[in-house]
């Protein structure tokens, strides 16, 4: 009875060296996704917050056409004060469109803005980013992009109606 004991001394052993790498690699994306995901609600948000801001400051004039220009130019502002030293490594684009006219005041342009922010967040465990990183694999980056569309705030003049 000892001695079939002692051949199955080291059986343990070698089942937790089998298991224990999957079993963490396992655990490591479950963690990486909750990361993920918390990065991309970020993301979302700041996107959001960067197209009410050119919504808002977007038009100098009632009735007037929006500025591209000045919205980039407000949104960078607000992405230092928001992300301080990472701002340089996040990039926020913005396009006006315009959607029609008003049937009632035919100088008024509906526009809208549309900000698109690249996020880029850098994997935390070892073994997920040959998976979930963007290339090259090796940084271990995975950039969110986050697009929100918003209308811009125009007032109406008194000479725009017929």
């Amino acid at each position: 009875m000892k001695l079939f004991r002692r051949e199955r001394a080291g059986q343990v052993t070698v089942e937790l060296m089998l298991i224990l790498p999957v079993l963490m690699l396992m655990i490591f994306f479950i963690l990486e996704f909750g990361n993920i995901a918390y990065h991309t609600i970020i993301a979302n948000h700041a996107s959001y917050e960067f197209a009410r801001i050119g919504a808002l400051v977007g038009v100098n004039k009632p009735s007037g056409k929006a500025n591209a220009g000045r919205m980039r130019q407000k949104i960078n502002i607000a992405k230092q004060k928001v992300f301080g030293s990472n701002a340089q490594f996040i990039s926020v684009g913005v396009k006006v469109q315009t959607t029609g006219t008003d049937p009632m005041y035919q100088r008024h342009r509906h526009e809208d803005v549309i900000v698109t922010v690249t996020y880029p967040v850098r994997l935390a465990f070892p073994g997920t980013s040959w998976l979930l990183a963007d290339e090259p694999k090796r940084n271990g980056i995975r950039r969110i992009k986050a697009t929100t569309r918003m209308p811009v705030e125009k007032t109406y003049a008194s000479s725009d109606t017929r």
